[in-house]
């Protein structure tokens, strides 16, 4: 096993997604997150040459220094690694890295971005379709996770909002649990 990215590191993974990031690439942990959660809970592997543009937005970086390239391999990779091990041995204290505001006079859990970045992992994945159980727990995280469900998310008190925050972890954790240890 591999250690686990420090706070320094996450840091400067975050900053390197934001400063080679484009359009179409995953900016945030939490977008990062949840895009490589699906992808070790995914029925079928996908390698890091298939996923590794995705998070660039299709394309490599071009990037200012080797340092930073060989840093932003490095670092995702461990990344990846880290949220696989998360999952395989510690399923049941598994959380997804959920932003938070606290502008407001609550704090608010930002779970949108966790959740498209998970979508994004089901799409590369080629998800197939899903019993009916396991579809319902996928739909909690695709409410926040495509733009097609903006409006419904609009339509949501704070309250009805916030109460998905524990319904989507227990989904990551049971849609894991479905496809990588079927007979627990």
């Amino acid at each position: 096993m591999l250690p686990a990215l420090s706070d320094k590191e996450l840091d400067r993974l975050e900053d390197l997604l934001i400063t080679y990031g484009n359009d179409y690439s995953v900016l945030n942990l939490a977008e990062l997150h949840g895009f490589l959660t699906a992808l070790a809970s995914s029925p079928v592997n996908v390698i890091p040459e298939k996923w590794l543009p995705v998070v660039a937005g299709g394309k490599v970086p071009k990037f200012k220094r080797p340092a930073h390239a060989e840093a932003y391999t490095a670092l995702l990779l461990r990344f990846a690694n880290e949220v696989t091990e998360d999952l395989a041995y510690d399923l049941d204290q598994f959380e997804p890295i959920f932003e938070q505001s606290t502008n407001d006079e609550a704090p608010t859990i930002i779970m949108e971005e966790w959740c498209f970045g998970y979508m994004r992992g089901t799409q590369l994945a080629g998800w197939q379709a899903l019993p009916a159980e396991q579809d319902a727990l996928l739909k909690d995280i695709s409410l926040h996770g495509l733009e097609d469900n903006f409006e419904l998310l609009d339509a949501l008190s704070f309250d009805e909002h916030q109460a998905y925050a524990p319904r989507i972890v227990k989904a990551a954790r049971a849609l894991y649990r479905f496809h990588k240890q079927p007979s627990a």
